[in-house]
């Protein structure tokens, strides 16, 4: 199998609109499994493999492995090396339940866009935002991932990113592209700015339904390690709280007291001063980010007129 001319796009659009089309990649993805031994020679495109559904790249699903290709936007080269130092460093506690890397490599060598990938082991089961949770397994699901996030903590960070690579932020830009309304963004400059020292451990940062793995109600797996950095651990709470309780405090609580987080009297207001932060990386390491526009759906963000009230409703337990 001879390797396909390197793909090309218009515009970052028209790489977006591309992700998940399984035609256009299957040639990329069959010649990483055929390099690595893992192509079935009776294989066709259809119905295997399966294409992931709303990442930043092109991922596919092939029988009990996944190839994940990196390019397209601007930080690629970022997003690949997070992804493959997390995936190593978390395959140090085998409780952790995270995808294990199986091989790596880049489709071209001397090309600006090398399109390095990661082949890695599948998660079984479905996303959880597939997945009809009844009340109770929510509860669990949040025990779950408190359990989980509790050991990715504990992990003694070495050779993974940290927020000392992280670019130069305009925090009021990112907040003024978010849902929050323009009063409140106004104040997210001065807001980040008298957050006490962070207190940095080795985060996921982005514990979405997306990314969190179940089968009969049960987590599976978290998968996406590419955004993930040695930073304050409140940065893990903003994804996890919006996206997969969906502001529902009870689940934050019971998320909490399973990962023994050391909530301090200012604990809410770290929690949203690092999701501007969040706001703000996001917008950076993906081709859309806003972290608020579940918030807005849930509490009344134009009646709200500090960062502080908002703090206290949506994060104080």
């Amino acid at each position: 199998m001879s390797t396909p001319p390197a793909p090309s796009f218009a515009s970052l659009r028209d790489y977006v609109a591309r992700l998940e089309d399984t035609g256009f990649w299957w040639p990329y993805a069959a010649e990483v499994l055929a390099r690595h031994g893992l192509l079935d020679a009776d294989a066709r495109p259809d119905p295997d493999p399966v294409s992931g559904v709303g990442g930043t790249y092109p991922t596919f699903l092939y029988g009990d492995v996944v190839v994940k290709l990196f390019g397209g936007t601007g930080a690629w080269r970022e997003s690949h090396t997070a992804e493959r130092a997390a995936l190593a460093l978390v395959a140090t506690d085998p409780e952790i339940a995270a995808p294990r890397l199986l091989g790596e490599g880049r489709l071209y060598d001397g090309a600006d866009a090398s399109w390095p990938y990661l082949i890695s082991t599948r998660i079984h089961g479905d996303a959880g935002e597939r997945a009809d949770l009844s009340a109770a397994q929510q509860l669990s699901l949040a025990t779950e991932l408190g359990r989980q996030v509790r050991r990715v903590h504990a992990l003694p960070p070495s050779g993974v990113a940290t927020d000392a690579d992280w670019p130069a932020l305009d925090i009021a830009d990112a907040a003024r592209r978010s849902s929050l309304p323009p009063h409140l963004a106004a104040q997210a400059t001065d807001y980040v700015g008298r957050l006490r020292p962070f207190d940095r451990v080795f985060v996921h940062g982005d514990l979405t339904l997306r990314h969190a793995f179940v089968e009969d109600g049960r987590l599976t797996g978290i998968i996406d390690w590419g955004d993930a950095t040695v930073t304050d651990r409140h940065y893990e709470l903003c994804q996890v709280h919006r996206a997969v309780f969906h502001c529902d405090k009870a689940l934050l609580r019971a998320f909490l007291d399973a990962s023994d987080w050391p909530a301090g009297q200012d604990f809410a207001r770290q929690a949203l001063g690092l999701a501007l932060y969040r706001q703000a990386i996001g917008l950076v390491q993906h081709h859309s980010m806003d972290v608020f526009e579940p918030v807005a759906q849930v509490l009344p963000l134009d009646d709200i007129g500090t960062l502080d009230e908002l703090a206290t409703e949506l994060f104080a337990v």
